[in-house]
């Protein structure tokens, strides 16, 4: 059981972390993304649409997200500096939602709307949490949740 907590910690943590890139991003060309990152993106998805970069820092180091669409599918990927996958998103339906996040949001946000949602995974595909766009009281909201429907951060748009 203390081993599953520490997981838990470590990975709440780490999507915090990775959560902070996202208030720091800035739109950038291709041009200026590092060799490394384009030739391991388009190596791994040679057939990515509506490609768009943007550049982020993480305690300190430049990192680079991917947002892309391929098979009509909405993805983003956070690559370091020398092309090495951090996290996955993926676009999901909301009804594939765990129960548990749906819940959670109705207990804070009772009158809210699920507008869209993300997965959010280690390079491996483990899924670490969700991003969930709300629309609450004519308000936006950006909710990062982990897989229990904790949430971790709020951000209104």
């Amino acid at each position: 059981m203390k081993k599953q907590f520490w997981i838990t910690a470590i990975l709440v943590t780490l999507l915090i972390a990775l959560g902070q890139a996202h208030a720091s991003e800035k739109e950038v060309s291709k041009d200026q993304v590092p060799k490394a990152v384009l030739e391991a993106f388009e190596k791994a998805h040679p057939n990515a649409k509506e490609v768009e970069f943007e550049q982020g820092m993480i305690e300190g180091k430049a990192v680079y997200e991917i947002e892309y669409k391929e098979n009509d599918q909405e993805y983003e990927i956070l690559y370091d500096a020398e092309g090495e996958v951090l996290q996955k998103e993926e676009s999901i339906d909301v009804k594939a939602l765990p129960e548990s996040v749906i819940q959670a949001i109705a207990k804070v946000y009772p009158n809210a709307t699920i507008e869209e949602a993300e997965k959010v995974m280690k390079p491996d595909g483990t899924v670490t949490g969700y991003e969930v766009e709300i629309k609450s009281e004519g308000k936006k909201f950006e909710l990062y949740m982990d897989t229990f429907g904790t949430i971790l951060k709020t951000e209104q748009d």
